[in-house]
């Protein structure tokens, strides 16, 4: 027997979460901050990445015009591995103790993984470039295939040269069908991780160990997939609750203003969340896929990660990858952790 959850419950559940996800939450890009088309072909020379990073000394000016160096912190500048470039480009301002984690890092990790039977699959640069990560494949990890939808995982390598993400490894699920992505970012350190401190030593796990524990987690989610698969989920307000619940948007009584008088609203979502909704729903019927996945609360979850990832109008929010690590990521989160919570209710 299905159980019912009203706007209110389903808000109540949305909100917290949000704030578990908020605990592990990623920054928001700023809209202006466009990242270059994340998927590139390695460079023949000197590594996957063209750029690099490296410490530099912070400067001020006093008022009578001399520079003097300031004590406990370095800017980290990024710049050209052929040494050609126009001036720096200072990614961010950083205590003296934060390690500059650079491409070498990462590439050198990759490389281990890739000689023990990984494959390189794809790298990027995120956050005006303050983030890198690279992308492999394995043979071995598992993947799920059914109607409307076919799961490959990709390990994800990520870290930042500012300090705001530890160097870690994690898993992206992407639907080959559709090219909806899903990253698992609540499990984050499957091969290594480690913090950005000059004393921080990497731990990378023995290769068996950390494909064993990729698989786990995959199975885990591909159970939880099936259950919302094998889930009903019908009728427009339920599916309108749940987008609102995803998204964090709320019926409310809002001023209004008419004939030049002031009145309160019947309870109802604000424009933007309107429009958002509307989104949703052109997803949830028209996407990729979603006629065969049919009316569950699967067929939902992947109205959610169609429209993050490619409804025109997050196109912009795509460039900027917020799709994978930012606003639109955290939005699929929710998604996922509502969508599991209904199922367990029904």
């Amino acid at each position: 027997m299905d159980v019912i959850l009203n706007d209110a419950s389903i808000s109540k559940i949305a909100d917290e979460i949000m704030r578990q996800n908020d605990r592990e939450a990623i920054e928001e890009v700023p809209e202006t901050e466009l990242v270059p088309d994340l998927r590139q072909e390695p460079e023949k020379q000197d590594g996957l990445f063209t750029h690099t990073v490296e410490s530099v000394p912070v400067w001020v000016e006093w008022n009578d015009g001399t520079f003097h160096k300031v004590s406990g912190f370095h800017g980290i500048n990024r710049q050209p591995k052929s040494g050609q470039g126009n001036g720096p480009e200072i990614l961010h301002v950083a205590p003296i103790t934060t390690t500059v984690i650079g491409m070498g890092e990462l590439e050198s990790i990759a490389e281990q993984l890739i000689e023990a039977g990984y494959e390189y699959h794809n790298h990027g640069e995120l956050k005006s470039n303050r983030w890198l990560f690279i992308e492999l494949e394995h043979p071995d990890l598992p993947k799920l295939t059914f109607e409307g939808t076919s799961l490959v995982p990709k390990m994800f390598l990520g870290s930042s040269h500012d300090g705001t993400l530890a160097m870690k490894s994690t898993v992206k699920i992407v639907d080959t069908i559709c090219y909806n992505t899903f990253m698992m970012n609540h499990k984050s350190d499957l091969l290594f991780k480690t913090k950005h401190t000059k004393n921080a030593s990497l731990r990378i796990k023995e290769y068996e160990q950390g494909l064993a524990d990729a698989s786990e987690l995959l199975n885990q989610y591909y159970d939880a997939v099936s259950v919302l698969n094998d889930t009903p989920f019908t009728g427009k307000a339920r599916i309108e609750q749940y987008f609102a619940g995803s998204i964090g948007a709320t019926l409310k009584e809002r001023k209004r203003v008419s004939g030049g008088k002031e009145y309160m609203s019947p309870p109802e979502y604000s424009g933007k969340h309107k429009n958002q909704i509307e989104q949703l729903f052109e997803s949830y019927e028209y996407g990729t896929g979603q006629k065969e996945r049919g009316a569950t609360l699967w067929s939902a979850f992947s109205a959610v990660t169609d429209w993050c990832d490619n409804h025109e109008a997050n196109e912009k929010s795509v460039q900027m990858g917020t799709n994978l690590v930012g606003n639109r990521a955290r939005q699929k989160q929710t998604a996922w952790a509502l969508a599991n919570h209904m199922a367990k209710s029904a």
